[in-house]
């Protein structure tokens, strides 16, 4: 879980997308932190606390001076900003940042802010005139200055029936941000000790990202839908890459990773479900030269989880599954210059054809395409298979086995790494 044993205080404001931090909740408290949820009295008539404390397991303060009159003084804006991890305050409307900007302690909010010495998150959501007014903009660039995390609302429609930028951010960017936040250290810090030497390779101190194993879709806390795959393919990958010099970062699922390999590793991280992969690639993807993105993410996931498992009474089990987001197609949309990213494709019809649609469709370099015939390809099985990208068959389809599909895969991408100037046909 990416942040266990971390305490998130949860700042909700007035706005329509207050609704949503019920959602962010749920989402950190899954992730393994603790939540502890505070409104402003506009908050309140839009989500009510008990809601939050339904969610989070403890009760949502609004009014500092009800809660002292309850005899609740462990609620006070002191006792609140205590020991925690990051302050998020989602959604940010505009009297929040204007408050928050000039250090006003005008609700339990406000104050928490001004009492408290732990990082901040925060994500803005407003109507895009308001968003764009130069004040807000003013107050948005002082947050920023003083070192906080502000995640950009994004574009579309809006509740107010306008359109622009000012709806709240993915919560997806927003969890990753409170992720990379509570983070002790960034990715590729060594504790303030100089980094190991780099063995030579022609993908010595390359930054690598490594995806593996199949994704894990929860019913209830016990149950789950998932795939065959091994992450065999992907591991091997990670050797290859390492043997090469590269520094090799890899998000895994699960699977199972000997002594040995995890050796040559420059990171790890476990994942369960294709959201939290998404998260963990949205917090490693900046700086990284590239992304193999082999992880089996399932195609659909539960429209609803049960807190509680879900017992036996007699009758049907109906479940309904949504699709889950395109991963790797979102990370193509939002790669830096230079970037490569690489993806697999597995399917049992017209599967080069597919593959190579695939790459189109996704705006990926280049695309493992293997067919699902009768010989399943998952575990030590061989692969027939093809690299492709969108134009063409980069290597032949053939059978092999997923030591040498590391090595072609190793050669492809050191060759486009370095090459002066990369296209698609190298």
């Amino acid at each position: 879980m990416l942040l266990e044993g971390r305490s998130v205080l949860l700042g909700v404001c007035g706005g329509i997308a207050a609704y949503k931090a019920c959602e962010l909740a749920r989402l950190l408290i899954r992730e393994g932190a603790q939540v502890q949820a505070v409104l402003t009295p506009a908050a309140a008539e839009f989500v009510t606390p008990l809601t939050f404390a339904a969610l989070t397991g403890r009760p949502a303060p609004v009014d500092e001076f009800a809660e002292a009159a309850a005899g609740r003084e462990t609620y006070s804006h002191l006792e609140l900003t205590r020991e925690i991890d990051c302050f998020a305050v989602v959604p940010a409307t505009a009297n929040t940042l204007a408050q928050l900007a000039i250090g006003a302690a005008g609700n339990l909010l406000a104050a928490c802010y001004v009492a408290c010495e732990a990082p901040v998150v925060i994500a803005p959501a407003m109507n895009a005139r308001m968003w764009r007014h130069a004040a807000v903009q003013a107050n948005v660039a002082a947050l920023k200055q003083r070192g906080h995390l502000l995640v950009e609302p994004g574009t579309g429609d809006l509740a107010c029936g306008d359109s622009g930028a000012g709806r709240l951010a993915e919560l997806t960017d927003i969890l990753a941000a409170i992720v990379e936040t509570c983070s002790q250290a960034a990715i590729g810090e060594f504790e303030g000790e100089p980094p190991p030497p780099l063995p030579a390779g022609d993908l010595a101190g390359r930054r690598i990202i490594v995806t593996a194993g199949g994704t894990r879709e929860y019913l209830d806390p016990v149950r789950f839908i998932t795939n065959a795959s091994s992450g065999r393919l992907g591991l091997n990958v990670v050797s290859e890459l390492a043997r090469r010099g590269a520094r090799v970062e890899l998000v895994e699922t699960g699977i199972d990773v000997d002594i040995a390999l995890e050796a040559q590793l420059s990171a790890r991280e476990t994942v369960r479900t294709a959201f939290d992969l998404q998260a963990e690639l949205t917090r490693r993807l900046p700086g990284a030269d590239a992304l193999v993105m082999l992880a089996a993410v399932a195609d659909y996931s539960p429209a609803d989880y049960h807190n509680t498992k879900h017992k036996k009474d007699g009758s049907a089990w109906t479940v309904e599954f949504v699709e889950t987001r395109d991963i790797l197609a979102e990370a193509a949309a939002k790669r830096e210059p230079g970037q490569v990213l690489v993806g697999v494709s597995l399917e049992d019809t017209d599967w080069l054809a597919r593959g190579m649609k695939k790459a189109a469709k996704k705006n990926v370099d280049m695309l493992i395409a293997v067919e699902l015939g009768a010989d399943l390809p998952f575990g030590d099985s061989r692969l027939n298979c093809a690299l492709v990208n969108e134009k063409r068959e980069l290597v032949p389809a053939g059978r092999r086995a997923k030591a040498e599909v590391a090595r072609l895969l190793g050669d492809w991408l050191a060759k486009r790494l370095n090459a002066a100037e990369g296209n698609d046909d190298d």
